[in-house]
């Protein structure tokens, strides 16, 4: 919900399962929040590098790498 409950760039907002955060600046990364999760960081540190994501769904996700790799 923080970051809309849905895709940015195709409105998807079924299975919350299905989500990624995508860093907006890669430079910026400290930490990808799902690995954050698994390594139990704090609430606060998470909400810090959410904070420098878009949510994107799985497909738009590998869309987007797909293309940057193009």
């Amino acid at each position: 919900k923080y970051l809309g409950g849905k895709c940015t760039f195709c409105g998807y907002d079924k299975c919350l399962a299905a989500f990624d955060f995508h860093h907006i600046n890669a430079e910026e990364k400290s930490f990808g929040v799902g690995q954050g999760i698994s390594e139990c960081k704090k609430f606060e540190a998470l909400l810090k590098e959410a904070k420098k994501c878009v949510l994107l769904c799985a497909n738009c996700h590998r869309e987007l790498h797909d293309e940057k790799r193009s």
